[in-house]
């Protein structure tokens, strides 16, 4: 929570400023400057926590203004420090209500919505809230949803005195991602922010649409001033985020569980993101650790003895400390090649697409943490500490408490009460240790990222390898079907074959996980496949086969149901149903119709538009049954509003599915739109074999060999 005495300071600091800005202290330009840099100088010398900086400008224009001094009051100004050292750390207080938020901002509108936790009262609603009334409402433990980026320094401006003119355009400012315009104390006005501790990054409107809440969108212009007639209408919108924002949390309790104990680990608070509690733990309070880090190259080395191991080829060579080296590997200008390949900066994939039988999946445990240890990427303290974090969430998934409860100087022991907790603990340890790997490849500075390591080495170590695997997996006779970052394919697989690739991967630091045996497998392309195990369980991987109807009528058999036919679309700017006048849809006077108050756009055509927003839940049915072409609005090179048809819709008539429901029109719901799916996945497996004995119940039997060498496969129709 917000931390109050540094509230108050910033507050003076920024009442003084203004004065001077305003000459109410000094008539003259130069003596204003002067007592703004004594001011800025004295709160950086005492340690006073403060972000002013986003009244730089302002600064700057009046210091440029002065008539005979403006070169000497601009250099005074770049000398200026508008923010503290160190920035503010929040209050932990967890003895006040949960209170639940969220803000909307217009020209001549700003509105504060909040709930109670649990409560079923309405969401209050504050219209054009004073400074006062801000400032009680930040006593509660707030919760908004994306707030630490938005929300929070919407709140903190009118805190700190803001306009609803001046709100709007820092809203602006921040929409559009320019620089200076965040407070630092704002951050800390949340409790926590639930886009932030979810492990699942969508999109407020998309989490309401899978977890069935009411889809709610506002059909006004963000850049107007909004009649105050229709001021109830905007709140009613925000209180659906509010109560979605609830809703949210609760269904992402396991990640905030997650948040808290790492939270507990790193000594900080929940609001503070997985980024800042990860690096707390791993390198305490040193900020810039990158003075102890490892980087080399990974082509053909500096080490005049290098060991060639017996059984492999040239390109299984390591260096007298144990690191492989990859000869003749070259990364040149962000282009990666190895052994006759262009290699991708975020992963290996290779695929020979085609229908299988006995395929192994062979994963490895944590390939990028596993790399960043082998290389002891972090120096030898801090990668030690990184290792343990992995170590123990090994134990933890290998149900080895007692050994767990010793790691990490013993600091985990009071979350390893039953496997429920080890359970949300071992979540919380995985959260941490993917976010290490995404800030050692990131763009942005933050104490992971070495600047010397333009080659991302931890995925490239990776990658380097599974390509050296391939290699070898094949010169023993075997196809090697699927490589997808750090899991390999293998059909036909026996034994022998799976213990060389555990083996090999042991030479690299790599563990292999056997993690399943694939009866069958039909793989279309390097990303899309459809299996069946063993036990006759199927499993897809790509949108192709995962859609739900696809995914029941041609291997589960499992009954389709409604919510089988909704499709979820999202646009970046609106979607609207495009209806001509013989769809008519009479749902006005049903019960169970909810009238958002958005009314439809007529066009010269006689067609109507229906503001639906940037997402929504979406049903095709057949033409005459009130449906629409979906379409999103855009504009032509001229500048001009159109509507083009919203990708994968055309040629079909929608509605919005909660319409279809509440109106009982299942009846009327266009299978053509899923049975086309459905034969094009035929089609699709049918290039590589007989579908219907991919589909049937017959075991794969497994290949004979010829006196060539080469594969019979009897009655199996590949």
């Amino acid at each position: 929570m917000i931390n109050s005495d540094a509230v108050k300071s910033e507050k003076g600091l920024r009442t003084l400023i203004k004065r001077n800005l305003e000459k109410e202290i000094h008539h003259a330009t130069k003596p204003s400057v002067d007592f703004i840099y004594k001011i800025l100088e004295d709160a950086y010398v005492s340690g006073l926590h403060y972000d002013v900086t986003d009244m730089r400008n302002k600064i700057l224009a009046f210091a440029a203004s002065s008539t005979h001094q403006a070169d000497y009051c601009i250099k005074l100004v770049s000398k200026m420090h508008f923010k503290s050292e160190e920035p503010s750390v929040g209050e932990n207080n967890d003895s006040t209500s949960l209170v639940f938020y969220d803000v909307e901002v217009f020209p001549n509108l700003f509105l504060v919505n909040w709930k109670l936790e649990g409560a079923e009262k309405p969401v209050v609603r504050m219209i054009n809230p004073s400074s006062s009334d801000v400032e009680e409402l930040m006593k509660f433990r707030l919760v908004g949803f994306n707030c630490r980026r938005y929300d929070n320094h919407i709140l903190y401006a009118r805190l700190m005195g803001y306009t609803n003119e001046q709100l709007y355009n820092l809203s602006q400012k921040i929409i559009n991602g320019s620089p200076n315009c965040f407070f630092g104390e704002a951050y800390n006005v949340s409790y926590t922010d639930v886009y932030d501790f979810s492990s699942k990054k969508q999109s407020l409107k998309k989490f309401e649409i899978e977890l069935g809440i009411h889809h709610q969108e506002l059909g006004l212009p963000w850049d107007e001033p909004v009649p105050e007639e229709l001021w109830t209408k905007v709140a009613e919108y925000c209180d659906n985020d509010v109560i979605a924002t609830e809703a949210v949390f609760n269904a992402r309790k396991a990640d905030f569980t997650a948040r808290q104990i790492l939270a507990d680990v790193a000594g900080m608070t929940v609001n503070d993101t997985t980024n800042s509690l990860t690096t707390r733990i791993i390198f305490g309070k040193n900020r810039k650790p990158q003075d102890q880090f490892n980087y080399r190259d990974m082509g053909d080395g500096v080490s005049s003895e290098n060991i060639t191991f017996k059984g492999f080829d040239e390109y299984t060579r390591f260096e007298e400390n144990g690191k492989p080296i990859f000869p003749g590997y070259v990364f040149d200008h962000g282009t990666s090649t190895y052994r006759g390949e262009e290699v991708g900066e975020g992963g290996y994939v290779y695929s020979e697409p085609g229908m299988y039988g006995n395929v192994a999946l062979l994963d490895i445990a944590s390939m990028h943490p596993s790399s960043i240890v082998a290389e002891e990427l972090f120096g030898k303290e801090y990668t030690q500490r990184f290792k343990e974090i992995l170590d123990t969430r090994i134990a933890i998934k290998h149900k080895d408490f007692d050994k767990a409860k010793t790691m990490l100087n013993g600091a985990l022991a009071k979350y390893l009460t039953d496997e429920d907790a080890a359970k949300d603990l071992a979540q919380a340890l995985k959260i941490a240790i993917n976010s290490v790997y995404g800030l050692t490849s990131a763009k942005f500075e933050n104490p992971f990222r070495d600047n010397r390591n333009k080659d991302n080495i931890v995925a490239k170590r990776g990658a380097l390898f599974m390509i050296n695997l391939k290699h070898e997996v094949q010169k023993r006779g075997f196809t090697v079907a699927h490589i997808k970052t750090d899991s390999i394919k293998i059909p036909d697989a026996t034994p022998e074959i799976i213990k060389f690739v555990m083996d090999y991967g042991e030479l690299y630091g790599y563990t292999f996980e056997h993690e399943a045996t694939y009866d069958r497998m039909c793989l279309v392309n390097d990303a899309v496949y459809i299996a069946k195990y063993a036990d006759g369980e199927w499993t897809a991987t790509g949108t192709e086969f995962q859609i739900p109807y696809v995914f029941k009528k041609l291997f589960s058999k499992e009954p389709i149901t409604f919510e089988d036919m909704c499709e979820t679309r999202s646009v970046s700017s609106a979607i609207y149903i495009d209806r001509s006048p013989d769809e008519t849809l009479e749902y006005i006077n049903n019960p169970n119709y909810t009238d958002d108050g958005n009314s439809d756009i007529m066009l010269d055509n006689g067609h109507s538009l229906y503001f639906v927003g940037k997402v929504g839940l979406f049903t095709p049915v057949r033409e005459g049954c009130g449906g629409g072409s979906l379409v999103r609005q855009c504009k032509d090179k001229d500048g001009a509003v159109i509507y083009n048809a919203v990708s994968g819709s055309k040629n079909y008539k929608w509605i919005e599915s909660e319409m279809v429901k509440a109106l009982g029109k299942e009846k009327d719901i266009d299978l053509s739109y899923y049975d086309k799916m459905v034969d094009e996945a035929v089609e699709d497996i049918s290039k590589y074999g007989d579908f219907e004995w991919f589909v049937s119940e017959d075991k794969y039997i497994g290949p004979n060999y010829d006196d060539d060498g080469r594969p019979i496969y009897g009655d199996i129709p590949f």
